[in-house]
């Protein structure tokens, strides 16, 4: 049975070992995600000698494979150094954000840490504190909290006193005992008798972080290999964020020479699309489980992806991948090849790759294969229109994979129910476009290869086309002024049927115009009324509601008459997936579409 020994260290020793580089990190450990927040809530707890939690080294002999690393900011002296004496499984963030508290950062750039002398002296001043009763100066500084901003963060700048002179910000480090006699040479060019007080008997007397706590420390020895420090680390979370199942994962597979960030870095590399489709590797992951046979649900994937699933499925699945976001770009217009921004449900991704991969790999006739991946369309516009992905994914996943491969081989007989019941309804006009029926609005629209109005040059998502923004054809800037019987509380802009696509210059330029007149200004440019029709189609503005958008002195009765001109024409859009109206949704108010919610 392997055994751990349990001691306690000064934290200051602890400190003073991770800056000279006796104490390092194994290369699968997180990097450094505190925010500015968190060091200084750390600080807090450091000056009023609070606990700040147990901690996890590793001596054994193995150690020595997990590629260890210095700690951030801790400079070149502990990174060129080749032998180590532990390292660190749990503690990370908090021995980095001493680091910085007690040392500053060397070597990085980054946020650094000072004590408000003036804002002291405020306060002090504002609590009618005197600064020669000890009592009432110790209670003050008990009483003080990271709200009160006694402590701010800056940028690391060379030469630190510099904010003390300018701004009477103290630097954390020259309140340590190594730094006193800095901080008296600082005091002696002090000429104000109340300002060197409050340094002295209030900042240096009782805000100083006390590093010279005693913390629990668990020391795992050579009777704990590779493989059983990976599963430990799987199970930390004493303090600091969770780990995620991509980062547990990581530290499972460490131990058999996989290095998963990097693989994933070169996946990336490889694949352009995969790249957007991804955003931390846990799509990969969910596709490495299917393929499997195991659950793709993200809090499973730690216990369902092992070195050999993994060797034999993480290539093949970034090729999935790769192939799916292909497919998406060219036929539903999601841009992946240069953006994830039109992402409506990233859950969609995993089961779908198989399900392509499915089609490629067991039909062969070229009418079968594109009938088969119309229903892989109908799918994807499906789940975005029912926002089928927004709560309980994973068992939706591994089912809809099943189902529609069903679909797919034995014909529409076994067309699943739930798209089978989708629809499209009135209720689609409260899409906001960061909605998941918003971003496939833009989707369709970006499918239509549309141009801009003024430039006669396409523009989209895409690779080496223009810089494109989602512009709001009444902008919100205009409408107080411009909209006849506008209310902000009734009038809803933010709306996908109220946005088109064009180029940045255009949308900065259009942003205070009138839709009249940015349509006066695209005629212009277009020459002729055929091709001001030709260019508005394919943004999904028909002729009806072009001419409403020239309508001078408009209305809000105009802007609804616009919406809903607008809304038929996504309701012809999406009817080519076999998906119609709603004949049974009653119009009411606009009830705005929450964000799309990807699978956490």
């Amino acid at each position: 049975m392997s055994q751990s020994k349990t001691t306690a260290l000064n934290f200051t020793a602890i400190l003073k070992k991770a800056k000279s580089g006796d104490y390092k990190l194994p290369a699968f450990q997180r990097k450094w995600k505190w925010t500015n927040q968190q060091v200084m809530a750390l600080y807090d707890s450091l000056r009023l000698g609070y606990p700040i939690g147990a901690f996890l080294f590793l001596t054994s002999d193995d150690a020595k494979q997990l590629a260890p690393r210095a700690f951030h900011g801790s400079g070149n002296k502990a990174a060129s150094k080749l032998e180590h004496e532990s390292l660190i499984l749990d503690g990370q963030q908090r021995i980095t954000a001493g680091l910085s508290i007690v040392y500053g950062l060397d070597d990085v750039d980054g946020s650094e840490y000072y004590i408000d002398v003036n804002k002291i002296s405020a306060l002090i001043t504002e609590h009618k504190v005197n600064i020669e009763a000890p009592s009432e100066v110790e209670q003050f500084c008990h009483n003080l909290e990271i709200d009160d901003g006694y402590i701010v963060a800056k940028k690391k700048r060379k030469d630190r006193s510099e904010h003390f002179d300018k701004s009477r910000l103290l630097w954390t480090p020259y309140l340590t005992e190594d730094k006193f006699d800095e901080l008296d040479a600082i005091l002696d060019e002090i000429s104000d008798k109340r300002e060197k007080l409050i340094i002295r008997k209030v900042i240096r007397a009782h805000l100083k972080p006390n590093t010279n706590i005693q913390v629990p420390v668990i020391e795992l020895g050579n009777d704990f290999d590779l493989s059983s420090i990976a599963r430990i680390f799987t199970t930390i979370n004493t303090t600091g964020k969770q780990l995620t199942s991509f980062e547990l994962v990581v530290a499972i597979l460490y131990p058999n020479g996989i290095k998963l960030e990097d693989d994933i870095s070169d996946f990336k590399s490889k694949h352009p699309h995969y790249k957007n489709l991804d955003k931390n590797g846990e799509i990969l992951l969910q596709v490495i489980a299917l393929l499997d046979g195991k659950s793709p649900k993200k809090s499973d994937l730690p216990k369902n992806i092992n070195h050999t699933s993994y060797s034999s499925y993480g290539e093949k699945s970034a090729a999935l991948l790769e192939s799916l976001g292909k497919f998406l770009t060219k036929s539903l217009g999601l841009g992946l090849d240069s953006t994830s921004k039109n992402i409506p449900y990233d859950a969609i991704f995993a089961p779908m790759s198989l399900a392509l991969y499915h089609i490629e790999s067991t039909i062969d006739g070229l009418a079968e294969k594109a009938a088969a991946e119309r229903k892989l369309k109908t799918w994807f516009v499906a789940s975005a229109l029912m926002q089928r992905y927004q709560e309980g994914v994973h068992n939706k996943q591994t089912r809809d994979l099943e189902d529609i491969k069903n679909w797919i081989d034995k014909g529409e007989a076994s067309k699943p129910t739930w798209i089978k019941e989708s629809y499209i309804s009135r209720a689609g006009i409260g899409s906001t476009p960061n909605g998941a029926i918003g971003k496939l609005f833009i989707c369709l629209l970006n499918r239509n290869t549309p141009v801009d109005p003024l430039k006669n040059e396409q523009i989209g998502y895409g690779e080496l086309i223009h810089q494109t923004d989602v512009h709001h054809i009444y902008p919100s800037r205009w409408a107080p002024k411009g909209l006849t019987g506008y209310d902000k509380a009734d009038t809803h802009l933010n709306l996908a049927l109220n946005t088109m696509l064009l180029y940045s210059k255009t949308n900065g330029d259009w942003l205070n115009f009138a839709p009249e007149t940015q349509v006066k200004q695209a005629r212009a440019a277009l020459g002729t009324d055929k091709r001001l029709e030709e260019v508005y189609q394919d943004q999904f503005v028909s002729k009806e509601a072009l001419e409403i958008l020239e309508r001078p002195k408009p209305t809000k009765s105009d802007y609804e008459a616009f919406i809903n001109s607008r809304y038929k024409s996504f309701v012809s859009a999406v009817e080519e997936f076999g998906i119609y109206e709603s004949t049974s949704q009653e119009e009411g108010e606009v009830e705005l579409e929450s964000p799309s919610i990807s699978d956490e």
